[in-house]
């Protein structure tokens, strides 16, 4: 079998948790350091981000660039504004301040991560907030600057 075919085959998962258990179940016929750094990297990274890219990059798909740019804009200013979790901020903790190396993702496994969580970082309820503003993208004419956040 070919590397893009353990890809193919791994990441066609519909969930996070499939795309895991298959790198998993691969880790077991083959010896491939790329499936082992695939297990690592997805056991230590947020939970709720793992989701949210995965739903972003399906997503995306069947998009235009300025609605994938959109989308990405309003998931990353959920996630900044800390609405549905502080997982954005508790990723630099370990690494810049204490230097542990070691996140508390709350939480902590892909299973207690439910849709409605993922979905509630899609939500464009944050536009209603006067800390954040709505994309904006430019235009060939309008030369409209990109909306950004007033902190």
């Amino acid at each position: 079998m070919t590397r893009l075919n353990m890809i193919n085959q791994c990441f066609c998962g519909e969930s996070c948790e499939e795309i895991l258990s298959s790198l998993e179940h691969l880790a077991t016929q083959v010896q491939e350091k790329w499936v082992i750094d695939a297990i690592t990297s997805m056991k230590s990274a947020n939970p709720l981000g793992l989701k949210i890219f995965l739903r972003t990059i399906r997503e995306g798909r069947s998009k235009n660039i300025e609605q994938c740019l959109e989308t990405e804009y309003i998931a990353i200013s959920n996630l900044i504004a800390g609405k549905i979790s502080k997982n954005y901020y508790e990723g630099a903790r370990p690494m810049l301040i204490d230097k542990d190396k070691k996140p508390q993702w709350v939480p902590s496994k892909l299973e207690d991560v439910t849709e409605e969580m993922v979905a509630k970082c899609f939500s464009r309820s944050f536009t209603e907030d006067d800390d954040w503003l709505p994309l904006q993208l430019p235009t060939k004419t309008s030369g409209t600057h990109v909306g950004a956040s007033k902190l």
